[in-house]
């Protein structure tokens, strides 16, 4: 347990301000990430995104690139 405890130890005082900076942009996205998918996943609001769910094949759009040539 001492090697692991060495591996995963940390030199605070040694850290620069990029250090500091990289470890609190991190921190707070990390914490932005967790609220997101806790938001998301929340089964309260699934009707909120269950509107969402096939936006990448909705057929309107297809029928309107069609309309205009783009695929064929």
């Amino acid at each position: 347990m001492n090697k692991l405890a060495e591996y995963f130890s940390t030199d605070w005082d040694a850290m620069t301000r990029a250090d500091w900076t990289g470890l609190v942009i991190v921190l707070i996205l990390t914490v932005l990430m967790a609220g997101l998918y806790i938001w998301v996943f929340k089964p309260g609001n699934r009707d909120k995104f269950e509107q969402y769910r096939d936006f990448v094949n909705d057929e309107k759009e297809m029928d309107r690139e069609v309309g205009h040539g783009q695929t064929r």
